[in-house]
């Protein structure tokens, strides 16, 4: 919390029980990311690494927009200035931030709840996943800049919805409104703009009642296994077979399916 007078902090966590909601909170200007705002998240997605309370995370936007990408302003003011240290500074914070929120533990689901663009269309990618108001809109926007992508959205968009696909969405770079995002499976779903928040809520609810070693399992086995051989992928699976079953997730369960007399 801030104190009386204080500066409102540009990114804050909330806990919904078991769901943590984390808010880029820079709302008058569409949610940017500033060198400032990228610290905080770094912040808190270090806390959510080290806490074993949430069970599944939500990234959202305060207000009307998600992120709009880069703040301009200030990315303007850096290469005014000629301060390279402090652009690569950024571009690094940006990439600290998305493998932090990618290595999560626990399901990691954005609500996107209008504008996504740029970087805040490459944080959303770097969900696992994602959810849209109806309201919502997903932007390249590198092209107008005359920027490559960052964020990771050249690495998770061919993932998504296939490599030729994504080099067609690189080159054409399209507004991408709810329903095609739906139809290319940026999103797995299209909700009212006034129940995003509750329905990703209750999406992180369900999603936390299965055990912690099968969500990091399978989330870390998906990831891995677009850059393994078959042979490779088996005995990484097997392996988190084995901890699976030395663990107390397994033995707990096999108590209940025991006791239940199924």
């Amino acid at each position: 919390m801030t104190g009386a007078g204080s500066e409102r902090p540009p990114a804050h966590c909330a806990e919904v029980g078991d769901v943590a909601v984390l808010t880029l909170d820079r709302p008058h200007h569409g949610n940017a990311l500033t060198a400032a705002m990228l610290a905080e998240l770094v912040r808190i997605t270090a806390g959510l690494h080290s806490s074993d309370g949430a069970r599944a995370v939500i990234l959202t936007g305060a207000g009307n927009t998600f992120c709009t990408g880069a703040d301009l302003a200030e990315l303007e003011q850096l290469l005014v200035t000629g301060a390279t240290g402090e652009l690569i500074e950024l571009t690094e914070a940006l990439a600290t931030f998305v493998r932090a929120l990618r290595s999560l533990p626990c399901p990691v689901i954005a609500a996107v709840n209008g504008i996504a663009a740029g970087a805040g269309f490459s944080l959303a990618l770097a969900c696992d996943v994602r959810l849209a108001a109806d309201r919502s809109a997903f932007h390249f926007a590198y092209g107008a800049l005359g920027s490559s992508t960052d964020g990771g959205m050249s690495w998770f968009l061919p993932r998504i919805v296939g490599a030729a696909r994504a080099v067609t969405l690189l080159l054409e770079q399209p507004v991408l409104r709810p329903k095609t995002a739906l139809e290319l499976d940026l999103v797995s779903g299209v909700v009212p703009s006034g129940a995003l928040l509750e329905t990703a809520v209750e999406l992180g609810r369900r999603y936390a009642r299965h055990t912690r070693h099968s969500i990091r399992a399978a989330k870390r086995l998906v990831d891995l296994s677009t850059c393994l051989s078959l042979e490779s992928h088996l005995h990484r699976e097997h392996d988190e077979v084995v901890k699976g079953l030395i663990g107390a997730d397994v033995r707990t369960a096999l108590a209940a399916h025991r006791q239940s007399g199924r």
